[in-house]
């Protein structure tokens, strides 16, 4: 009994283009053909070709396929190897899961992770906060977050009014205005990283410390006025001679 492609492809519950890939990679033997040029498979082919397919389905590589082809211990250490791919990928999807069910059930786009949806829990919902969180998301290491949120939000009163005073402030605010509301501005983050700056979390060591002030001080600026962003300014310069 002999098949041609077809039926083997059929047979086996693969399509042509299956056992024409097995046959590149050397997986499959080449039968012999008919003086019209078509080939014949036969039921030697037919049972290597069932446990090709098996073995693929189970999500092993065409490389660990042909390993375990010659050797049935060779099989189990894969399978075990295996296994314990398939246990890391379930724990991931469980944590995506609880991602997107955590999404769904406060309404909010999808391209907000865990940390960044924590961060605007601090920092507020208008856009710029927006923008805010989702780079502190990429910034802050996750399991740092909650810190980062709980300092935020029991940051004092004066913190809050100096944000909201800063978010309103007209075009057409004159300059020294500017500069009183970012002299007592600098003064107030200075007093509060004082007292909680040690709980703050650092940034992520892979992205150096100037890029990352400087993306913060872009987004933060980006839904400002001129005597907004004006002010903002003189707070970071304030601040970096206190450091300095």
């Amino acid at each position: 009994m002999a098949w041609s492609t077809k039926q083997l492809a059929d047979l086996t519950g693969v399509t042509l283009r299956s056992i024409r890939h097995w046959h590149d990679v050397g997986l499959l033997p080449e039968p012999e053909r008919l003086t019209n040029g078509y080939k014949q498979y036969t039921a030697r082919h037919l049972v290597l070709a069932l446990r090709i397919a098996r073995l693929t389905t189970l999500g092993f590589s065409l490389d660990q396929v042909a390993d375990m082809l010659d050797s049935e211990e060779q099989g189990q250490e894969s399978l075990r190897g295996l296994r314990a791919e398939i246990e890391d990928r379930i724990t991931e999807l469980t944590r995506l899961r609880a991602d997107i069910d955590a999404l769904i059930d406060r309404g909010v786009s999808p391209d907000l992770s865990p940390e960044a949806l924590l961060a605007m829990d601090a920092l507020g919902t208008d856009p710029g906060s927006r923008n805010v969180a989702l780079l502190l998301a990429r910034l802050l290491p996750a399991d740092d977050m909650p810190a980062f949120a709980d300092a935020m939000q029991d940051a004092p009163d004066a913190l809050a009014e100096l944000n909201t005073e800063l978010l309103h402030l007209p075009e057409e605010t004159p300059e020294e205005q500017i500069t009183a509301l970012a002299e007592h501005g600098a003064g107030l983050i200075t007093e509060f990283l004082a007292e909680r700056g040690d709980s703050l979390p650092r940034f992520d060591s892979r992205v150096r410390d100037d890029i990352s002030a400087e993306a913060m001080t872009a987004l933060m600026a980006e839904h400002m006025n001129t005597a907004q962003q004006r002010t903002l300014d003189l707070i970071i310069k304030h601040l970096t001679r206190t450091d300095q």
